[in-house]
């Protein structure tokens, strides 16, 4: 997938589905797309860059939304 993160097991790139929960899909939408990624799993990878991302502030620039 050219260095993109992916869910492990998958080709489903992880930009992907943070596209789509903005876009206002709900995990059980995302998982009718992809149906072999479970609701379970699209939860975890949530919660997993929920815990990395303040690591990896931490070692690069903290401005993500800049105006």
């Amino acid at each position: 997938m050219r260095g993109a993160l992916v869910i492990a097991g998958t080709r489903v790139p992880i930009e992907i589905i943070l596209y789509r929960i903005k876009e206002g899909y709900a995990l059980k939408d995302i998982h009718k797309m992809y149906p072999h990624v479970t609701v379970d799993t699209l939860e975890k990878v949530i919660e997993e860059l929920a815990q990395k991302l303040p690591s990896y502030i931490e070692k690069n620039d903290k401005t993500f939304l800049q105006t």
